[in-house]
């Protein structure tokens, strides 16, 4: 088999992975739009199970990144946009550029849900900054180190 033929194949395995990738990566996305719209509800108890959901696409996208990677070292190329773009033959070639799109597309909802999750985070630390500040409970510091109300406290009707 010549040089040709084995980048022929190698281009045509490039796409086929490509081509996958693009859908794993829009499935990835409709799971960050559905994460998105749970960050802006009340209950944010969904997204303990949409977390799962989440890791899943995670790790299927890092096990095609590393198809593409082992893909690109067959044809001694590296693994970059330069890489992929060589071995495409086509820097504009549509499949490529559809991947690029769905990357940025979940690149950018994956940031603004960060952003959200942590202004998320910032009320409630502050909210219980508040209530802590206003109980009536003194804070002490337990052995380990961990904060903890007045030592020898009883929760209501104990005895």
């Amino acid at each position: 088999m010549s040089l040709a033929t084995d980048h022929s194949a190698l281009r045509q395995r490039l796409l086929a992975l490509l081509i996958a990738e693009t859908q794993q990566v829009r499935d990835f996305v409709a799971v960050l739009e559905q994460e998105r719209k749970i960050l802006g509800e009340r209950d944010v108890e969904p997204l303990f199970a949409l977390s799962e959901h989440k890791n899943r696409y995670a790790r299927l996208l890092q096990q095609s990144a590393d198809a593409r990677t082992s893909l690109l070292g067959q044809a001694a190329l590296k693994h970059d946009k330069s890489g992929v773009e060589s071995l495409l033959g086509d820097p504009a070639n549509p499949v490529w550029n559809n991947y690029l799109k769905a990357v940025a597309e979940a690149r950018a909802l994956n940031q603004a849900n960060g952003a959200l999750l942590t202004e998320r985070l910032a009320h409630n630390h502050q909210a219980l900054a508040i209530l802590m500040a206003h109980s009536d409970q003194p804070t002490v510091y337990g052995p380990d180190g961990a904060a903890r109300t007045r030592p020898g406290s009883r929760l209501l009707g104990s005895y």
